[in-house]
């Protein structure tokens, strides 16, 4: 099994890299490697969570695959099985030969014709340099490859680190990537130079990701629920990242922020029995802060000025003003993708994972071992039932603070619920998940209005010449939200009626 940390390193701080105490006085040894990726034109070994390359070290082919395995928090683990060939193609028999009784992935490779079918579809040329360190008593290996991924004359840049564990904890792979970060402005990645180069190949971008339902076990420990369940929130938010960064794809900043709202959402759910370290809370907050203005502003120029350039009279009357919220959208926008690429934002992503790793090798979960996840959802979504049938009885149309309060609460339990699907059956969870969501849409296209209303005051504020525009749009929503009251009574009697946990 292959344990090991990606970082991204801008290539003109590769000397700061070297320079760095971590490696003062660690030989260093130097290689030219050139690796070709094998695949059926099908990508017969994609499809089944498998890489095959071929690559030269030392004068000397070697074939590897790896296969399975996990990415959580940005640490990747997979399984690998590698030896020398003859020749720069893969030896289909040798390979089944390293991998043993596993016959799973034996049976990948033994499918009808593949030896034929396979060919050479991408090229990865590094040097690598590479240092053996001893941190905290485990052993990891220190690399730095500056080359490029090659496919049929185009090329992806390739300049990252890799810390590989080699002996020792995984935990201490975030220490060590905390301790670079210090001097250095890394990156984590969720992304292994196959998956770039397979990218590549079918000349796909990046796009929007929705979480993944999460899988617990029936007799699944707390413990292993909140850390599995911690793992999914942190998969959607990164799974959304290089979207939000390299495109302007609003699906994807939406997706990420819901990705946020998940993972504060179960920090919170799980505070009683794995409060998070100091300061992590509100680190997730300032994310969710920078993406939540960047949609906000999104929601605006797309939805809710749209329903009024439609209105007779409405283009007209608003003049420039969808050109300046797009102006807020690309700024917001831009902010966002910075914060993603800074230091501090990595920084929280190694602090979380490291977290996680620490709490399931020290046990340090409370209760959390003694007690079934299943006990735990019941009696916390009977609490979080509860509180949202308080809060709907005291909504009211002219206090929309009341509204906003109904709707975090319905999404906190529908979180919370997703969170622990699996552990439910029935007819009654569905209607359950349906009627939150029927409750948050009503409450958010409210709340959509309220928060239209100030963006459009601010709007004024920075463009004077645009006050009477915005003054026209915000009364027209003002209007439409009178027109459109939300019925209320529905809402409380839908959520009424649902089973309790």
């Amino acid at each position: 099994m292959e344990i090991e940390l990606k970082l991204l390193l801008a290539p003109a701080d590769n000397g700061e890299l070297r320079r760095h105490p971590l490696l003062a006085g660690v030989a260093t040894r130097t290689q030219q490697l050139t690796a070709h990726y094998f695949d059926t034109p099908d990508l017969h070994l994609l499809r089944h969570g498998a890489g095959l390359r071929v690559r030269k070290e030392d004068g000397l082919w070697v074939q590897t695959m790896k296969a399975g395995g996990s990415v959580q928090s940005g640490l990747h683990q997979r399984n690998e099985w590698q030896g020398p060939v003859s020749r720069p193609w893969p030896q289909l028999g040798k390979m089944r030969k390293l991998i043993g009784d596993d016959q799973h992935w034996r049976e990948v490779l033994e499918v009808n014709g593949l030896k034929d079918r396979l060919e050479a579809l991408f090229e990865v040329v590094v040097q690598r340099e590479i240092w053996q360190l001893s941190y905290a008593g485990s052993q990891i290996e220190l690399v730095l490859d500056c080359g490029q991924i090659v496919r049929k004359g185009q090329q992806l840049a390739v300049n990252e680190i890799e810390l590989e564990l080699k002996h020792g904890a995984p935990e201490h792979l975030f220490a060590l990537a905390l301790q670079l970060l210090q001097r250095l402005p890394l990156q984590l990645s969720n992304v292994n130079k196959a998956e770039r180069g397979y990218a590549l190949c079918r000349q796909s971008g990046t796009q929007a990701s929705h979480a993944q339902p999460v899988a617990l076990e029936a007799g699944a420990t707390l413990a292993q629920a909140w850390r599995a369940i911690l793992h999914n929130c942190l998969q959607q938010v990164q799974d959304n990242q290089l979207a939000v960064i390299h495109s302007d794809d609003p699906e994807a900043l939406h997706q990420m922020r819901v990705g946020v709202r998940r993972l504060r959402s179960a920090l919170k759910l799980f505070a009683p029995v794995a409060p998070c370290p100091a300061g992590m809370y509100d680190n997730w907050r300032w994310l969710a802060q920078l993406l939540g203005a960047a949609r906000d502003w999104e929601v605006l120029g797309s939805a809710t000025l749209a329903c009024i350039q439609a209105s007779p009279g409405g283009p007209g009357a608003l003049h420039d003003l969808p050109a300046l919220v797009q102006a807020q959208v690309q700024e917001h926008r831009q902010q966002a993708a910075l914060a993603l690429q800074s230091p501090h934002y990595t920084r929280m992503l190694l602090e979380l994972g490291r977290w996680l790793l620490q709490a399931a090798a020290t046990g340090r979960d409370g209760d959390g071992d003694s007690v079934t996840a299943l006990d735990f959802a019941q009696k916390t979504l009977h609490g979080l039932h509860k509180m949202l049938l308080k809060r709907a009885r005291h909504m009211r149309d002219s206090d929309p603070a009341s509204l906003h309060s109904t709707r975090i609460a319905a999404k906190r339990a529908r979180y919370a619920l997703e969170f622990f699907h699996s552990l439910f059956r029935g007819k009654a969870l569905r209607q359950y998940l349906a009627t939150l969501a029927a409750s948050q849409q009503t409450l958010g296209q409210h709340n959509d209005l309220v928060v239209a209303d100030h963006l459009l005051r601010q709007l004024a504020q920075l463009h004077p010449q645009a006050a009477e525009h915005s003054a026209f749009a915000r009364g027209y929503l003002q209007a439409l939200q009178v027109l459109q009251t939300s019925d209320l009574a529905s809402v409380r009697s839908a959520l009424h009626a649902l089973p309790r946990f």
